[in-house]
Order: structure tokens, then sequence, then C-alpha cells
């Protein structure tokens, strides 16, 4: 799939008279728009006390930027709107045309998917004259030979994901016209039996039936988990495989583990966070609360952030060290540029068949260097119990090791070790593949707990600018990594260790072997 043909050009920073740390009474959310890249933006009307030098007092605000307030007023204006076009969709299954000539491109979006209830619609009425059928995905898993007719190939668009650049609708023209939404009769509701079909043919559209709702399905249960992290969704144009294959029971978990029994809860040391008392943003570390247990520090001693202002990683973590994000106690803004790892993703991700390796995971968008993608989530147990798992799992199985030395792997210090497995509670991150040369590299992060508890979370972040639809890649043994590239600078050879298996990266500099 290729790249939209632009991107919305931004619109002009806005200038707000007074105090720009000064809050203001919000009246409400009066209008929404979804631009051509899918990103929603919301009208927001102010009240008594704020507006512009026009006497305007709207702005527009996306979601995953704005205060919590702000937020809370959204989901009410959503859930509101939902029922209406689900109310509509439910009286009739008719959509208005509206005259095309004065529409704006960028407005396309909002015109179907808000005024006219399309989805909704499609929802309800779910037979759709533009699905195309992968027959040939379907007959390649069947080993039917498909040669004694033409092919036909499904290209399935998905949402290409959110955009950081503002767009402002205008005001749509009024419908001039009805008709009903074509609907193709029977096309999907085919008998499980017919006298006309052969035992092979009858397979054949059984398979075509299930592996249609295998995806869709699996799409959906995951959406109703994401917490407003942006999508994730499903491609195969290798094969007829059409999910991943995945444990009974998989559950999908966004941005939290899921603890063992005997696995203490961050929830017992809660009163041990500190907090800072910054207003708004956070700009200091050394004045930042917070940042006290901190130990990354600038030449001059100086504490700093791990983050840009833009919210970008700034590499400077020495190992055996976590970054320490703002918690839920300090008094900052949810729009803090220390709050990056635990805010919901904003990179829609495909998760997508390799031609040698399996599933993978890539962004539908470009990501700059330095950008947080996505944590990885699962079962949080204990080393020892984790040590004791089958071999199979191990390519799952992350050690949270960030404060231990070379010293520590007897059994005597495993008590207060913890490791998470991906295997049966997971998210996306677990299809991220080995590369010997990654574009993104694991960060330990914390910000709901305290340091010195050892569970902190993994955020995999970009170490270089990455193009949309690039196969994201980590170093599944990083000092492995290390080994070999001083072995290389002294031209001695490594031999692979016990239990490493070939390595499938392609890499120009490929060790050769990998060990999970």
């Amino acid at each position: 799939m290729g790249e939209p043909a632009y991107r919305p050009s931004p619109s002009p920073v806005e200038e707000y008279e007074g105090d720009p740390n000064q809050e203001w009474v919000v009246a409400g959310v009066v209008g929404q728009s979804i631009d051509v890249l899918g990103t929603r933006r919301y009208e927001v009307k102010w009240g008594e006390g704020w507006k512009r030098k026009d006497g305007t007092n709207t702005t527009w605000e996306k979601l995953d930027d704005s205060s919590e307030t702000v937020q809370r007023l959204i989901w009410d204006w959503d859930r509101k709107q939902g029922r209406k076009r689900a109310a509509k969709a439910k009286r009739s299954p008719e959509i208005a045309i509206g005259v095309e000539g004065p529409q704006l491109l960028h407005e396309d979006k909002t015109f179907y998917a808000l005024a006219r209830g399309y989805n909704e619609l499609v929802e309800r009425y779910p037979d759709s004259p533009d699905e195309e059928l992968d027959f040939d995905g379907t007959l390649l898993e069947l080993n039917v030979d498909s040669s004694a007719g033409p092919s036909v190939v499904s290209a399935r668009a998905s949402d290409p994901g959110r955009s950081h650049s503002p767009s402002i609708p205008s005001p749509s023209p009024p419908p001039r016209a009805v008709r009903p939404i074509p609907r193709r009769a029977n096309a999907r509701r085919a008998p499980s039996s017919s006298p006309g079909l052969s035992a092979d043919d009858e397979e054949v559209a059984r398979r075509l039936r299930s592996r249609f709702s295998r995806r869709e399905a699996l799409e959906r249960e995951w959406a109703t988990k994401l917490h407003d992290a942006a999508p994730v969704v499903f491609v195969n144009e290798v094969n007829g495989e059409e999910v991943p294959r995945l444990v009974d029971g998989f559950q999908y978990l966004e941005r939290h583990y899921v603890r063992a029994p005997n696995v203490p809860s961050n929830r017992e040391y809660a009163d041990c966070l500190v907090s800072c008392d910054c207003a708004g943003r956070c700009r200091d570390a050394e004045r930042c609360g917070c940042q006290d247990p901190s130990e990354l520090k600038d030449e001059a001693g100086r504490r700093i952030f791990a983050y840009t202002w833009l919210r970008l990683f700034t590499f400077k973590l020495p190992p055996g060290m976590e970054v320490i994000e703002c918690n839920k106690s300090c008094s900052c803004s949810e729009r803090c540029p220390n709050r990056v790892a635990q805010r919901p993703r904003d990179v829609p991700i495909e998760i997508f068949r390799t031609r040698n390796r399996g599933w993978g995971a890539r962004a539908t968008t470009p990501l700059s260097r330095g950008k947080v993608v996505g944590i990885y989530t699962g079962w949080l147990t204990r080393r020892a119990d984790a040590d004791r798992l089958a071999d199979g799992r191990r390519s799952y199985i992350f050690d949270l090791d960030v404060h231990e030395g070379e010293d520590e792997d007897d059994e005597e210090h495993l008590t207060d070790k913890y490791s998470v497995d991906g295997y049966a509670y997971g998210n996306w991150t677990r299809f991220v593949n080995h590369s010997c040369e990654p574009n993104m590299r694991v960060v330990p992060v914390v910000w709901d707990t305290i340091p010195e508890l050892n569970q902190p979370y993994l955020a995999f972040v970009a170490t270089a600018d990455i193009p949309a639809r690039t196969e994201l890649t980590i170093d599944y043994d990083p000092k492995a990594g290390e080994e070999a590239r001083a072995a290389k600078q002294k031209a001695r050879r490594q031999s692979p260790p016990p239990g490493a298996r070939e390595c499938m990266c392609g890499a120009e500099s490929c060790r050769g072997w990998v060990r999970v």
C-alpha cells in the first residue's frame, strides 16, 4: 500500500492572550472533524474569560493532547453522537447523497463517517458490494489448483493512522437526494450446504467465511482493549494465513502487566512515590521533585530529563538506569513532556506476514529518531519461575534486569528479580522480530512504581528515522551484539553459543545466529 499523496498543512500556531498557564472554563464540545488520514479533532468552545480578538472562542483539539477535563467532554460527545448515528441507522438503511462539487477533499471522512453515519450503517447492514474475496489465498491454503480460471487479488486498505497536522473543516453542503445502501443479497449468508456444490467446493466456501471472520473478530476484540491507543490491524500479502496463531485465551494488554500471585503489586508502594508540584509542564529536572531519585545528569552534573520538549528520547541514559517519568501524584498536566511511555500509543501498527520470519510489526506512519513506539507487556513473574518455562516460550520472555550485574545470576538473588512473559498475555510488541541491525532499542521506564521494586516497563524506542511500513526490529541479545563487534575489531571469529538458532534477519552485519 502506498503512502498518501500529501499530508495536511499545519494550521498556524494558536497565540493565546494573557497568561498561557492560566486555566479557563470549558463550555463544551460543539463539533468534530476527521481528516483524510483519519485524525480526529474536536471543536471545543470556551466559556467566559477567553476569546480571540475577532470574538471567536473555539479551538480544535485532539484527544491525546487535551487535558483530563476536555478528554471527558470529548468522550461524552463521542458517546452521544455515536448513539445518534446508531439510532439513525436503526430507523433506515438509507444514506444521503451530498453535492460533492464544493466539498473539500480533506472533508470526505467527516462527511461520510460523521454527517452521514456510514460506519454505523455498514455495521448494521454488513453486506457490501465493495468487499473483494481473496480466492487465491484460500485456494493456496487448501491446496486447490487455481489455474483453471482468473484469480482475484484482494487489496485490503487499512487505517493509515493519525497525523499530527491539524485540519479545520469547512461547512459541508446540505444533502440533495436519498437512496438505500446497495446490498448484496445473501452474498455472505450462504447456506451450510447446497445441492449444487461438491464437498471440495463447500470446504472452500466454509474457509472463505471463517477467514473473514477471524481477522475482523480479532481486530475488533483488540480494539476494545486499546484504551485510546492507535489501531492495530493484520495484513498478509504472502499466504492464506489471515491472523497469527495465538494460544487459546490470549489476552491483549496495551500498556500494563498482569502479575503472578507471588509478585508484589506496585500499589503496595504507591506511598513511596515522590512527585513534583510543577504547574503546567515540567521544564527543569533540577526543580522537578519526581526526578530526585534519577541519576541522569548532564556533563555539568545537573539533573536532566530523558526526553526532549517534543517527547523524543535523548539516548543519554547510561546502562543500569531507568527513565523516571512524572506520575499520577505529580501536579503537572497530561501534556507534560516527561509523560511519554505512559500516554496512549499514537503510532498505528500493522502486524504483517513476512516472507521468512513469520509475523512482524511495522508502523503505518514515519517515525522520528527517539520516538517511543510502545511498551512490552505480558505476565509479570519471578525470574525463577520464568526460567522453568518451556524453551518454546523463551522468545517471548524479557528479563527486567536493569539493575543486575554479571555476578548476580545465582539462585539466592532470584527472589526480587522479575521477567515479563508475552506468550499468553501481551500486545503487538510480541510480534517484533530480531535483527542484528535493529531500528529500535529497549529502554526501561517507570512511572507508577519505584525503581527499587525492579518492575519497570520496557519501552521500544526508534533509534533512527524510520519510514512508514518499514519493519520494526530489536536485538534480542544486545550483549551478544557488543561481543560480536568487539570480536570483529580483534579479527576473532565467534562461534554460536549453546541453544542459539540461525538468524534470518538478513542484515549486512548479521551474526548468523541469535540467542533466545
